[in-house]
Order: C-alpha cells, then sequence, then structure tokens
C-alpha cells in the first residue's frame, strides 16, 4: 500500500470514531507528525503505525492490507452463514424427532437474523410445516399467503404444489371446504403440470380430494378420485394410498347403497391396514363397516364394529374419532327406538364435539331433533333441526344437510303444516338431486 492511501485509510478512521490528531500523536509524536502521515507526505516508522493502530483499536494488517475490510466482512459473512446453517440442521432434526415446538423456536431465530430473501421464504416455508404439526392452521395459512407470491414469481414449482396442498388441508381442517378443494385442485394441476417427480404427493392430493368431495356429498365425483388415487398408488406401489383408496371406495359405495362392493373395498382396506399395523386406519374402515351394517338393518353387527373403531380411537388419544362412533351408536339405538340409550350415546358425542368444532354436531343436532319429533316434543325438535341446518348450509355438506331438511318436513307434517313441510321435503329433495 503507497504512503497516500495509508494515511488516507488512517484518516477516515480517526474521522469515524470522531478523534482528533491530537489523539493519535499522545504523548510520543507531534501532532504535524501524525498530519504529515495522513496527507501521505511521508511513510510511518513500524513503531508509529503499531502506536496509532492501537490508539484505533484495529491490527496494523487493518492499514497495510488493501483487501483487510473485505476479507473481514466476508469472514463474518461466512461465520453468520455458518451459524444459520447449524441452526436449520437443528430444526429439521428437531422436526424429523416430532419435537415442534423446538423446530419453530430455532426457525424463527433464524429470521430474526438479517438473511437473503431465498433463505427468509425457504425458512418461513418450513415454519408453516411446523405449525402445521401442532395443528396451528391460522398460522400456517398466514405464513403461506406471505411467502405465495416469491415462490411463484421465482417459480419453484415442487414447492407452490405443496403450498396449495398444505393449503387445502388447513382450509379443510378449518371446515371451509370449498376454498380448501380450490386449493387441492391447483395442487393437482401443478403437479401435471410441471410433471413434478414427487409421487407420494400425487397420491395424497387425489385421496383428499376423494376424501372431500365424500365429505361434501359429492360421491360420484369422490369415487372418481378415489379410483384415480387407487391405480395411481398401484402403479407406484404406494400401499398406504391403496389401503386409504379401498377405504374410501367402500365408503362412496355405502352413500351409494352398494353394499356388496362397500364391503369388498373396506375388507380389502383392512386387510392391508393390519398388514401395516395402521391402527388410525383400522379404525376408521371399522367405523366404515358400521355404517354399512347399519343401513344392511344389521344393528348389533355395526355396533360391534363402531365400539371397536371407538376403542381404537380411544388408544390413540383421537377424541374426533371416538366423538364419530358415539354419534353412529346413538344412531342405532335411536333406529331401534330406544331412545334414552340414543340421548346417554349423542350426549356423549356431542360434549366432545363442542370443543372440537361443528361438522359432527351438524349430524347430532340432526338426530337429535328426529329422536324428540318421534317423542313428540315438537318444540324441541324444532330448536334442534334448525340449529342442524345452520351448522351444514355454513359447512356445505350437502347430503347431511338434506336429512336434516327432511326431519324439518316431518316435523310440520306432525305440527298440521303442510306447506311448510312441502318446502322442506322440497329442499331435501334438490339437494339429493344435486348428488
Amino acid at each position: 500500500m503507497d504512503m497516500v492511501e495509508l494515511g488516507k485509510r488512517i484518516r477516515e478512521e480517526r474521522k469515524r470514531q470522531f478523534l482528533k490528531q491530537g489523539d493519535l500523536s499522545g504523548d510520543e509524536f507531534s501532532k504535524g507528525y501524525i498530519s504529515l502521515i495522513e496527507k501521505g507526505k511521508i511513510s510511518p516508522s513500524l513503531k508509529a503505525l503499531n502506536f496509532i493502530a492501537q490508539k484505533l483499536n484495529k491490527p496494523v494488517v487493518y492499514f497495510l492490507d488493501e483487501d483487510y475490510v473485505e476479507k473481514e466482512e466476508l469472514k463474518k459473512e461466512l461465520a453468520k452463514y455458518k451459524n444459520i446453517l447449524e441452526k436449520f440442521l437443528t430444526a429439521q432434526k428437531a422436526f424429523d424427532n416430532k419435537n415442534y415446538e423446538e423446530a419453530i423456536k430455532l426457525y424463527i431465530d433464524i429470521l430474526d437474523n438479517a438473511i437473503d430473501e431465498y433463505s427468509t421464504n425457504l425458512i418461513n416455508f418450513y415454519l408453516a410445516k411446523s405449525y402445521f404439526a401442532i395443528k396451528d392452521y391460522t398460522k400456517v395459512l398466514e405464513i403461506l399467503d406471505k411467502i405465495s407470491p416469491y415462490f411463484e414469481k421465482s417459480s419453484l414449482n415442487e414447492i407452490i404444489v405443496e403450498m396449495h396442498y398444505m393449503k387445502g388441508l388447513c382450509l379443510g381442517n378449518l371446515q371451509k371446504f370449498q376454498s380448501s378443494l380450490e386449493n387441492y385442485l391447483k395442487a393437482l394441476d401443478g403437479f401435471e403440470k410441471y410433471s413434478l417427480k414427487h409421487t407420494q404427493l400425487k397420491s395424497r392430493i387425489l385421496y383428499s380430494i376423494a376424501n372431500l368431495y365424500s365429505k361434501m356429498g359429492e360421491f360420484i365425483k369422490a369415487r372418481d378420485y378415489y379410483m384415480k388415487c387407487l391405480e395411481y398408488s398401484t402403479q407406484i406401489k404406494a400401499v398406504d394410498f391403496i389401503a386409504l383408496s379401498n377405504n374410501g371406495l367402500g365408503l362412496v359405495n355405502h352413500e351409494l347403497k352398494q353394499y356388496k362392493d362397500a364391503l369388498k373395498y373396506i375388507r380389502r382396506a383392512i386387510l392391508i391396514s393390519k398388514t401395516l399395523n395402521l391402527k388410525e386406519d383400522i379404525a376408521n374402515e371399522y367405523n366404515y363397516l358400521g355404517f354399512v351394517y347399519t343401513d344392511l338393518k344389521k344393528y348389533d353387527i355395526a355396533e360391534k364394529y363402531f365400539v371397536k373403531s371407538y376403542s381404537l380411537y380411544k388408544d390413540l388419544g383421537n377424541e374426533r374419532g371416538m366423538a364419530y362412533n358415539l354419534t353412529e351408536i346413538g344412531r342405532i339405538y335411536y333406529l331401534k327406538e330406544d331412545y334414552p340409550k340414543a340421548l346417554e350415546y349423542l350426549n356423549q358425542s356431542l360434549e366432545i364435539v363442542t370443543k372440537l368444532g361443528e361438522e359432527e354436531m351438524g349430524r347430532i343436532y340432526t338426530i337429535l331433533g328426529n329422536l324428540h319429533l318421534k317423542q313428540g316434543q315438537f318444540e324441541l325438535s324444532e330448536k334442534e333441526l334448525l340449529k342442524s341446518v345452520e351448522i351444514l348450509k355454513t359447512l356445505g355438506l350437502k347430503k347431511d344437510l338434506s336429512e336434516a331438511y327432511k326431519g324439518l318436513g316431518n316435523l310440520y307434517i306432525a305440527l298440521n303444516n303442510p306447506e311448510e313441510a312441502k318446502k322442506y321435503f322440497n329442499q331435501s329433495i334438490e339437494l339429493l338431486y344435486e348428488n
């Protein structure tokens, strides 16, 4: 480094620290000597340079190496990214070990440090996955909405598809079924458009679409997507989705009153699920067998399967699954006209679902409304059936809503109000016609 550049660097650092030339000279050198050095008129001795460097709290090499500042900045940057990478790997390990709260804490800590745009958005994506794992669906949607524009602009196709799929799951769990379906269909369209290789993801998307159509009472569409999922999953040997697709086909065939096919598909699913020891899937499949045998009026067999399903869900700590089975056992006793026993199970289910959300609550109020109609408690029946309609209309669950309208039709027949009865019977039939 020449004298002029050396002097300039000393002067700039002195001014940056708001020091005067006298502060550098001390008792060892004169202010004039420092001034000549800064103007590049003379070269300082090694002793003088070491003295000045100490005053400025810098190593001597800072003034002699032209690239020193750049090198130091690079070292700091590398150290920062090394720290971020270590935290990211620790967060990933925590996520894999299901320590989701720890993963969330680490991801947020990474985001609190200034990092580039790509890394910020990617870390947010993993943060959303962690919030999904702890079922904070509102937080997941908030993060995904924030980062979606970046990934769409960057054409990071696999992440875009996975984000639509995750949005679909969150919206479905928040019982916003139409918005959920729209995101699932966008995910499937993106998967096929971009020819993605993540084959298991396509099985998950197809299954989720089928499941949602089934929930919404559109059983023909549901059957089509379960078949697509079964065919695709068989092709890629995704055994768990082969079981799930068979189970779904069992449910929709039950709803379409094709009971022989329903039993065939559900039993296939149980065989696979037992082989893989998929306890939650087995519980779900027992539940569907209960539906079929209820429709076949084989109530004792149906109750046996609902009880088996309930026990498995209880062992798994799945309260929603427990509630579903309690509702169905209550419905069996209603059909057998054992109303006190029916009320016992329906009230147990209602107690659980009041904490979890309104979807199952709508079905419970329909059964309760019909039950109290049978007992001649018309005012209570009307209140429960209207409550059921209110819930099910919001959720868009057509089959269940049709049942509620039918209950109101029967109620108004009992109340000798044929015009009101006709209105509700027509609404019930219209919904069934749509399916």
